[in-house]
C-alpha cells in the first residue's frame, strides 16, 4: 500500500488536501487501522466518562454535544450526496445518500435519548 510518509502528510495538510487511496483494498486497510487501533483508548475514555455520571441530566450535555456533532455529519454527508449527483456519481451519491440517511435516524435516537435526560415530574400521592 502507497502510505504518505509523515512530511508529505503534513504539507499536504498545510494547503489542505490529504492523501487519496487508488485501490479499494488501500482504503479498507486505512479505515480499519485507524478505527481498531485507536479502539482501544477510545473504549478507556468513554467507559471512564460514563462511570463518572451520577444521574440522568448528567447524561445530557454528551448527548446535546453529539447532537451536534451528528447534525454537522449530516449536513456534510448531504452535501457530499449532491456534489457526488452533479457529478454523476450516481453509486457514490446512493452510499451517501444511505449514510446520510442513517447518520439522521441516530440523530433522531440521540435527541430522544436527551429528552429522556430529564426527570419525569413527580406526582403526590393522593388519597
Amino acid at each position: 500500500m502507497k502510505k504518505p510518509n509523515r512530511v508529505m502528510s503534513f504539507l499536504f495538510s498545510l494547503i489542505g488536501q490529504s492523501w487519496a487511496y487508488d485501490e479499494v483494498e488501500e482504503v479498507r486497510e486505512v479505515i480499519a487501522t485507524r478505527s481498531f487501533d485507536s479502539l482501544p483508548e477510545r473504549a478507556e475514555i468513554h467507559s471512564k466518562g460514563a462511570a463518572s455520571l451520577t444521574d440522568s441530566l448528567a447524561f445530557q450535555p454528551g448527548l446535546v454535544d453529539l447532537h451536534d456533532e451528528l447534525h454537522d455529519t449530516w449536513v456534510y454527508l448531504a452535501s457530499l450526496k449532491g456534489r457526488a449527483r452533479e457529478m454523476g456519481y450516481a453509486s457514490l451519491a446512493g452510499h451517501l445518500e444511505a449514510a446520510a440517511d442513517s447518520t439522521r435516524d441516530v440523530m433522531e435516537q440521540v435527541a430522544s435519548a436527551a429528552e429522556a435526560t430529564v426527570p419525569a415530574p413527580q406526582v403526590p400521592l393522593t388519597r
